[in-house]
């Protein structure tokens, strides 16, 4: 009984920790971003990624232009409205 009351509390605190700045990082990291709800889908990060010729920084800094000018919407739409973007400048 008290294993399971273990698991539980352990459980629950790894819930909490999803839910803060570092647990959304350390999400991102290790590729559950998908299973957040309102994350971006992994293959529009990697796509962002890659049409910045992989530099890293300049796709989330694409990405914070959309969070600042669209702070309402989520961060899968921060990604499209950025993938949106260079996809227009491409073609300019």
């Amino acid at each position: 009984m008290q294993i399971l009351l273990l698991v539980l509390i352990g459980l629950a605190t790894l819930a909490v920790f999803a839910t803060t700045t570092r647990g959304r990082e350390l999400a991102k990291r290790i590729g559950l971003r998908d299973h957040v709800k309102g994350a971006a889908p992994s293959d529009d990060v990697r796509f962002l990624v890659d049409a910045c010729r992989g530099d890293r920084r300049e796709a989330a800094s694409r990405v914070e232009a959309e969070r600042r000018r669209f702070p309402e919407l989520s961060e899968a739409d921060h990604y499209r409205r950025a993938i949106r973007k260079v996809l227009a400048e491409r073609d300019s």
